[in-house]
């Protein structure tokens, strides 16, 4: 193959993971909407609710206030945003650690959600700092890196769980209710 060649597949190549992200971007935005809708509708909440578990999940849900996702892909921030409002939680994203402490200096959070690998500093670090703020707070590592898993320690850190990327949606409801669950006995 040419060089010629190569560049024209390279943009080929380009051109559709474009119009992929904006395919995502738009159905994110949908997705939002959506969660929005039914988050303001207290029928379609209880709905939701009682299709995911009946009266336990909205007994387990009651006390939850907030959850903070934080990662420099925003594409997945938003995605776990979506996925963890449509069964009834408060998301709120960051994209950076500096952000994320800034958040939770304002706003109590239940439960972070946490890359290992953020642009401005490392996700222990990270909850090292939110832990210090408020030692309560529930923390779920997630990172695209065994080797991160492997020498994470999470007893030091206050850490909950350590997820791999990809994380299944089912996974992440899953896990993110049990350690609420653990929070609250």
């Amino acid at each position: 193959m040419s060089f010629t060649e190569k560049i024209d597949v390279l943009d080929l190549l380009i051109n559709i993971l474009r119009e992929h992200e904006e395919k995502l971007d738009t159905l994110v935005d949908r997705l939002e909407v959506v969660s929005k809708t039914i988050q303001h509708d207290p029928t379609l909440r209880k709905t939701l609710l009682e299709y995911e578990g009946g009266e336990a999940a909205s007994e387990e849900m009651a006390g939850v206030s907030s959850i903070l996702v934080v990662d420099d892909d925003k594409n997945l921030a938003n995605t776990f945003k979506l996925i963890l409002q449509s069964v009834g939680f408060q998301v709120d994203t960051a994209a950076t650690g500096l952000q994320a402490l800034y958040k939770s200096n304002s706003i109590k959070y239940d439960l972070v959600i946490l890359d290992m690998n953020l642009p401005d500093m490392l996700g222990d670090e990270v909850a090292e700092k939110l832990k210090e703020q408020d030692e309560n707070v529930n923390i779920i590592m997630i990172t695209g890196y065994s080797s991160f898993k492997d020498s994470l320690d999470m007893n030091d850190l206050g850490i909950d769980e350590v997820l791999m990327k990809p994380v299944p949606p089912e996974d992440l409801v899953k896990i993110t209710k049990k350690a609420l669950l653990a929070r609250e006995q």
